[in-house]
């Protein structure tokens, strides 16, 4: 951050600003867009994948020299919106994976922290010292699965990185929060009262590893929302923000058509199975099997099985819902020597069985 205070000086003589000075009033109008539209079929009582995109946009005002900061935005959108956080590696910021520290890297570097946590990407624009003439457009933000927070609720690890706002580049960190309904998006302070004057986040998008990841519920025949920006301008002296107001922005909306689930099915997505390949004769291995539901309806009476010449193991998994997933534990004994190749299988009541083979060696 320090290193912006050097870019600035030159920044303001580039872009001719030495003799600028900001309106006198804030005059910042705000839009916004909701894009929320189905993979595939969309249920009436069921969740079901679906493509999201947000985006905000701070305006001025005719003749404005000088936008405050964003530190803040809240998108209002359907309630019956899900992220299935469970399905998707958690990218924690407790140790040190991603957080304002760790973000402060190109974005390659961060992502290689955690690159199966990724569920999505976006750009953004950042406007040098809130000047309306110095935009900055080449940020790029890169979504992480963040898992639940401390009241259950799923939340999302954003990195901004962009390679020419100071020289060398620099990232930041933003946390966005999904709770009843509204996506709240923290926004941080930058360095010398640059604004970020438009983000874009789309999830899965094209860098996203879960495409279930995002969900929703068609049940009132169409989907997308709003969004509140707060605004001000921050004192790093006192580390408040002053002349802070919010500014409510346009509604979108994409029309869609739900159908009943209990025209749908349950369907497995292919087995991962974790444990030893190692074994010896007569012993139990446990091994751990994920399973995921894809389809568009529960999947009931789950059983899981292992077989193999001389290795067997059997659990049950109880039932899934929709787009959910879960681990089971399968105890596996081995009764013979050698190589082994051992078969596991998914099944429930009324969709396809799915399998994956591995093989174990088996010592005395």
């Amino acid at each position: 951050m320090k290193r912006f205070a050097t870019f600035i000086a030159s920044a303001v003589a580039v872009f001719g600003l030495a003799g600028a000075v900001a309106t006198s009033a804030s005059a910042e109008s705000a839009s916004s867009d909701v894009s929320i539209t189905g993979k595939g079929t969309l249920y009436k009582d069921a969740l079901a994948p679906v493509n999201m995109s947000l985006s905000a946009t701070v305006l001025p005002d005719t003749g404005q020299l000088k936008l405050r900061e964003l530190n803040n935005v809240k998108f209002t959108i359907p309630s019956s919106f899900a992220f299935d956080t469970a399905g998707t590696p958690v990218c924690t910021n407790d140790v040190g994976q991603i957080d304002e520290e760790s973000a402060n890297a190109p974005t390659a570097a961060v992502v290689a922290k955690c690159p199966n946590s990724v569920v999505g990407g976006g750009t953004a624009t950042i406007n040098v010292a809130g000047y309306v003439a110095a935009p900055v457009t080449d940020p790029i933000l890169t979504v992480f699965n963040g898992g639940n927070d401390a009241n259950g609720n799923a939340q999302l690890f954003i990195q901004g990185y962009s390679a020419t706002v100071v020289p060398g580049g620099h990232g930041v960190f933003m946390k966005a929060v999904l709770e009843n309904g509204v996506m709240d998006v923290y926004v941080p302070t930058l360095a010398t009262n640059s604004s970020v004057t438009t983000f874009t986040i789309n999830i899965p998008g094209a860098v996203g590893a879960d495409p279930n990841f995002a969900q929703a519920i068609c049940n009132t025949g169409s989907l997308g929302g709003t969004a509140d920006l707060t605004l001000g301008e921050y004192d790093k002296n006192t580390g408040q923000y002053t002349n802070v107001s919010t500014i409510g922005s346009n509604t979108t909306t994409t029309p869609c058509v739900g159908e009943a689930s209990s025209t749908a099915k349950g369907k497995f997505k292919s087995l991962k199975v974790k444990g030893s390949k190692k074994a010896k004769k007569g012993k139990k291995v446990t091994y751990k099997v994920k399973i995921k539901n894809v389809g568009g309806s529960n999947i009931k009476k789950i059983k899981v099985k292992a077989k193999g010449k001389g290795a067997k193991g059997k659990a049950s998994g109880g039932s899934l819902k929709a787009g959910k997933s879960k681990t089971i534990k399968v105890k596996v004994k081995f009764k013979k020597t050698g190589k082994i190749k051992t078969k596991f299988t998914a099944s429930g009541k009324g969709v396809k069985t799915v399998a994956k083979k591995i093989k174990v060696k088996v010592k005395k």
